[in-house]
Order: structure tokens, then C-alpha cells, then sequence
């Protein structure tokens, strides 16, 4: 695990490639942020996903849009097909969704299936924060809010991956 030092000095290809992952098939938003390293170099991990936090707030809605739509369904065909990043793959069996009933899987399919419908991107938490049934009940009570809020509420919890994945790859 690098350090914050060595971190600092990273060209922007070794940035990119290092933190890329981050946020799922979405390496512009790294290679954007790594613009925003200050003079002195990123001081804290918290620093960093800032960077790349405020990277996300200055996108377009498109981009938002394709952000949220580049990651995948809780217990979806991704996770069916083995194709997940090792990331979500570990996420993902950390909240305990790898292990499911079969009746667990097709409910939450059918929860992801009518969030997609209503609002048009994929239902995202932070798994590694919650437990197989808090992650019911929240895809449960989210599906009564705005697109607004609902678009929000995803952003922000890409934002929670993105800095619990930091602390994966970051020495602070």
C-alpha cells in the first residue's frame, strides 16, 4: 500500500493507473482529479477523495447518469456471470450477498428491477456499510423518494465506495 508521499509523486498515468478502479469503469473521473493535486501534493487520503468527490459534483448529468449506470446490479447477472470487478465481487460477499437464499436473490432482483424502472440507473449502496437486510430495507424505502433525491442519495453512496476503497489503497 503506497504511501501519501509516494502517491505525490505519481505522474498522471501511474495516478490513474493506481486509483482507476476506484469508481467503477469510470477512470475519467481520476484522471480529472489528479488536475486538482495540489502544488504540495495530496496532504491526507481525505484530501484525495476529495479531489475526486468534487471531480464528480463538477461532472455533467450525463456523466453522472453514465457513472451511475456503470455499476452494476446487487446480485445481478454480473454477479451471476462471475464478470463483477474484484472489487464489487468483495463488497458485495461482505454484506453477505454472494451467500443468499435463491428466494433473497430473485426479490432483489425484482427490487432492482422496479428501482431501474422508476428512476432509470442502477439501485447503489454502500454494501461494505450494511447487512443483507439493511440493504433490503433500503432499496425497499428509497423506491418511494424523487428521481432528484434517488439521484443524490446514488452519488453520494459512489462517493462512500469510492472513499472506502481509498482506505484499501492508501497508506494515511
Amino acid at each position: 500500500m503506497p504511501t501519501l508521499a509516494e502517491i505525490n509523486c505519481l505522474d498522471a498515468a501511474q495516478f490513474s493507473k493506481l486509483f482507476g478502479a476506484v469508481y467503477e469503469h469510470s477512470p475519467w473521473i481520476v484522471e480529472r482529479a489528479f488536475a486538482m493535486r495540489p502544488a504540495t501534493g495530496f496532504a491526507s487520503r481525505a484530501q484525495v477523495h476529495a479531489a475526486l468527490v468534487a471531480t464528480v459534483q463538477s461532472a455533467s448529468d450525463t456523466e453522472k447518469l453514465a457513472l451511475l449506470n456503470a455499476h452494476p446490479e446487487l446480485a445481478g447477472k454480473e454477479a451471476a456471470a462471475g464478470t463483477l470487478t474484484s472489487a464489487s465481487t468483495a463488497e458485495q460477499a461482505s454484506a453477505g450477498l454472494t451467500s443468499m437464499t435463491a428466494a433473497d436473490v430473485a426479490q432483489l432482483r425484482e427490487l432492482n428491477a422496479a428501482y431501474r424502472e422508476k428512476f432509470g440507473f442502477p439501485f447503489i449502496i454502500a454494501v461494505r456499510n450494511n447487512t443483507h437486510s439493511a440493504i433490503f430495507g433500503a432499496v425497499k424505502s428509497r423506491l418511494a423518494n424523487s428521481h432528484a433525491m434517488e439521484l443524490n442519495n446514488c452519488l453520494m453512496q459512489v462517493g462512500e465506495i469510492a472513499r472506502l476503497r481509498l482506505v484499501d489503497l492508501i497508506e494515511d
